[in-house]
């Protein structure tokens, strides 16, 4: 396959809480998720208001990620 040359920053998420996203917002998203499977597997229509509320928390957790890269380039180039 030859050589590839990678120009980027590759972060593995642990999955615990941290400054970016804590134990309560991990664990209301996993609730809500589990809500949402049980949903669509018995094709029901999910709540408004808790998509309203999942869609939130799955950009938080989105932001938060960019910010944890953000946080580690930087702890890097110190």
């Amino acid at each position: 396959m030859g050589e590839a040359e990678f120009n980027g920053v590759l972060v593995l998420q642990s999955f615990r809480p941290d400054q970016f996203f804590g134990a309560e917002q991990q664990k209301r998203l996993s609730e809500l998720m589990e809500l949402w499977r049980k949903a669509r597997d018995e094709e029901k229509l999910f709540p408004k208001e808790l998509q309203a509320e999942l869609d939130s928390l799955v950009e938080a957790e989105l932001n938060a990620t960019a910010k944890r890269a953000k946080f580690l380039m930087q702890q890097q180039s110190e």
